[in-house]
């Protein structure tokens, strides 16, 4: 607290000699969310700015004097403010801009080239909803589907969202939803993520060399940004796709002289098991009564599987300086199978049930607070909880009544089994930015309290007339309670109108290792021209986290998470980084970016499995190699481009990446990982037809994953208890082979139209239009063929050709 605590007493102190500010918050008319990257002037002089991503906008060292104050913002009507400004005065002023189509106006500084010149964060790109909407995606839009074809990121298949990011794992991002860390974003076993589009503003995606603000990951960063919610009216849309239905609204708060405000609801569910378990009803009731002899209900147990989320938002305004926030998010994922039956006959009567529950989701909330102190001193205080668990019961109930002459004998057997994962992070935080003329200085501390419970129990009970026998086993009980404790400092600097530099400075503390970690971070940005910027970025990276999936895995279903124990190092990286950007005229950004990281201590789970063995007494299980690694080391390299088009009636952007990773273990020499692709092409594309239709495509094309290859099959010999007779499979070298090139092309088509109460928009899309045939594994069988023996392979097939259709009302 001593160096927040100097900050802000040198900022009392030296506020008394500036010159008067003006500063406010720019919003949109119709639905009050903020403005960012709108331009700020005092027509007349070189004073100007532009609002953050907020809508909070500053002037500083304005002199005394009478001035025209310009808000001006593509797609909005400028807007124009006589002001009188006395000496030393915070003049305070909100603004309102009303859309407006402002063809042939022309408009010497937009929104792109400030943001060109302002922002500083290297490797970074944004991606408002309407990118995620308009590009075609499985069965309906998923934020992370639409990230996977950005320069940079790589995808282990078809059926996972998961996202490697220049050489890293998905454990080392840092994925955050409006600031609370997410652990397991996924729905359907990694198919979708967790987030529903319907409610995203928009997402901010940093692929590497990311400021000292952000810390805990040595990937990347994504955080999602929410919609505030609408503060004039009350406002929603419905959409129905092949996989869910969703629901949006947003409203402003009862009206308040004092609290103003807007609130947002957002769900969704899949309606699968809905639907199938309709039409199993009518297949069942059907054949019940043509055939009530032969019906049996037990046959009839229905769609076991269902997704859905929750989210919702709450903002007040208190006064003009004070704002909170209210976040929050509750997900499962459900699959369950329940089934009784009974048999009967003239010796015995048998009652057997079964039950397999499943569900695995996130929870979510958060209460922000922001004071904007002074004009240039901004406070931002945050709480957030984080919970993410997955639980397995599992019940098995056999009773069994067999008839004697004289007598019944009774018997029961039962089985049950608890698997569970539980992690809760509570999150502790304050920044404080503090903006200067040629200064925009950043602290803030952050505390966690962390909490990891994963377990396996199983239980046995079996009795009849004459006693009862319990056996009760824990196989697995890893429980952790770890604390890390942060604190950083970053200073962007304009050092002159063409170079800026951003240092900065995270510690972080960690309860299981000894010492403070220190991570430096600095970047630059020289424009040699308005429209052509270069940037440079190193920093080293630390994570106390990971996760314990098999390295070699072809499905990441659920992330196991873990502390990294005080056996182990924490696993740090250092990203170096070197790119150019060049934004044309008509606003087409093109970014060439070149990087190389280092990686050390990452922690590789060694191969293990669960093995039944005897007992004197009874049989029982041991698990092997669940909490224990391999020290790993790896590096990254590559070479990225994007061009970019974000506006007209041609939107999109076509990106390249060639790209090499490479893990070395304890007991493996260097070797491609996984997920390792050398080259990819992407191409996300969206074309205005008309007032009404629209026609978007993306493209993908890839060099195939590495994958360790058979070469043959011997006989072999073990000896377990007795001699026993088995084979073996010859493998090449770890990983050195790749599956054929991937390619696929989608394409959609939309049509929006205008109604009395709103809009109404329905699409229709082909996933994998070609049918290309992507390999997801390789599995192998013996053959024999006129004495010849040997092993031939078969291909597991990814995504086939899929048409998937949607509607979408908006009220």
């Amino acid at each position: 607290m001593k160096p927040l605590f100097i900050l802000f007493t040198v900022f009392v102190i030296g506020r008394q000699i500036f010159c008067a500010s003006i500063s406010g918050f720019i919003r949109e008319e119709a639905t009050g969310e903020p403005i960012s990257y709108a331009n700020v002037f005092l027509i007349g002089t070189s004073i100007g700015a532009v609002s953050n991503i907020n809508g909070y906008y500053l002037l500083l060292d304005v002199p005394q004097g009478n001035y025209t104050l310009v808000v001006s913002m593509i797609g909005y009507k400028k807007a124009e403010l006589e002001i009188d400004l006395e000496e030393n005065t915070q003049f305070r002023q909100d603004f309102h801009l009303t859309s407006q189509d402002i063809k042939g106006e022309q408009i010497t500084v937009t929104a792109a080239q400030e943001r060109f010149k302002e922002d500083m964060n290297i490797s970074t790109i944004g991606i408002k909803m309407r990118d995620i909407n308009l590009s075609p995606g499985f069965i309906e839009p998923d934020v992370f589907r639409t990230l996977k074809m950005l320069p940079g990121v790589q995808s282990l298949n078809d059926f996972s969202s998961a996202l490697y990011v220049r050489g890293g794992t998905p454990d080392q991002n840092l994925i955050m939803f409006d600031g609370i860390p997410v652990y397991n974003p996924y729905h359907l076993g990694g198919v979708f993520s967790t987030f529903n589009t319907d409610a995203i503003k928009e997402t901010k995606f940093s692929a590497g060399g990311f400021p000292a603000e952000y810390g805990g990951r040595i990937g990347s960063i994504l955080n999602i940004i929410n919609k505030e919610g609408n503060t004039e009216e009350v406002a929603g849309t419905a959409n129905i796709s092949l996989l869910s239905s969703k629901l949006f609204l947003e409203g402003p708060l009862p009206k308040n002289k004092k609290i103003k405000g807007s609130w947002m609801l957002a769900g969704r569910r899949t309606y699968f098991d809905a639907l199938a378990n309709s039409v199993l009803y009518f297949v069942k009731q059907n054949q019940k009564n043509k055939h009530p002899d032969s019906y049996d209900e037990s046959e009839y147990i229905g769609f076991p599987y269902y997704f859905y989320d929750m989210e919702g938002k709450i903002n007040m305004d208190i006064g003009g300086n004070h704002r909170l926030t209210f976040s929050a998010f509750y997900g499962d994922d459900i699959l369950s199978l329940e089934n009784e039956s009974n048999e009967q006959d003239d010796e015995s009567r048998s009652d057997i049930s079964y039950l397999f529950d499943w569900r695995w989701g996130n929870k979510m909330n958060s209460l922000a607070w922001r004071w904007i102190a002074n004009p240039n001193l901004i406070i931002n205080s945050f709480w957030a909880q984080s919970r993410f668990r997955f639980a397995i019961d599992y019940n098995n109930k056999i009773k069994k009544w067999e008839y004697a002459k004289n007598d019944t004998l009774y018997n029961q057997n039962e089985n049950y089994g608890d698997v569970f994962d539980i992690i809760k992070d509570n999150t502790l935080k304050t920044n404080i930015t503090w903006i200067l003329n040629k200064h925009t200085i950043k602290t803030g501390l952050e505390h966690k309290w962390l909490a990891f419970n994963l377990g396996l129990t199983f239980k046995k009970s079996q009795r009849n007339d004459e006693n009862f026998m319990l056996e009760s086993d824990t196989l697995l009980w890893i429980k952790h309670a770890p604390t890390r404790s942060d604190f950083y400092i970053q200073d962007k600097w304009q050092i002159s109108p063409l170079f800026l530099a951003q240092p900065g400075l995270r510690f972080t503390r960690h309860s299981l290792h000894k010492g403070i970690n220190i991570e430096p971070r600095l970047n630059f940005k020289y424009l040699a021209t308005d429209r052509m910027a270069f940037k440079l970025s190193f920093g080293k990276y630390v994570q106390y986290l990971t996760t314990a999936n098999p390295p070699d895995e072809n499905m990441r279903f659920i992330d196991i998470w873990l502390p990294i124990q005080k056996d182990y190092k924490p696993a740090s990286s250092y990203h170096n980084i070197l790119g150019v950007e060049y934004l044309t005229n008509n606003n087409l950004l093109f970014r060439m970016e070149g990087y190389y990281k280092d990686f050390d201590h990452l922690l590789t789970l060694k191969p293990g499995e669960i093995i039944s063995e005897e007992g004197d007494d009874f049989s029982f299980i041991r698990i092997e190699s669940i909490n224990d690694f391999y020290n790993t080391e790896a590096y990254a390299y590559g070479l990225e481009f994007l061009l970019k088009k974000s506006r007209g009636k041609f939107q999109g952007w076509l990106g390249y990446t060639y790209a090499q990773t490479k893990w070395k273990t304890e007991e493996t020499d260097w070797y491609y990982p996984k997920y390792d692709r050398t080259h990819t092409l992407n191409l996300v594309a969206n074309y205005i037809l008309s007032e009404s239709f629209s026609f978007g495509t993306t493209l993908s094309y890839a060099s195939g994953n590495p994958y360790t290859p058979v070469l043959g099959k011997i006989e072999i010999i073990q000896e377990r208890r007795n001699w026993t007779y088995g084979s073996n499979y010859i493998t090449g070298k770890k990983n050195s082979a790749r599956y054929p090139n991937y390619f696929r092309l989608d394409l959609s088509l939309r049509n929006r139209k205008e109604k009395q109460w709103g809009y109404r928009e329905w699409y229709f899309q082909i996933i994998n239009v070609t049918n290309h045939l992507n390999i997801l594994q390789y599995i192998y069988d013996d053959f024999h063929n006129e004495g010849r023996r040997g092993v031939k392979r078969f291909g597991i097939p990814m995504f086939p050709i899929t048409p998937t259709f949607g509607i979408k009302l908006e009220f």
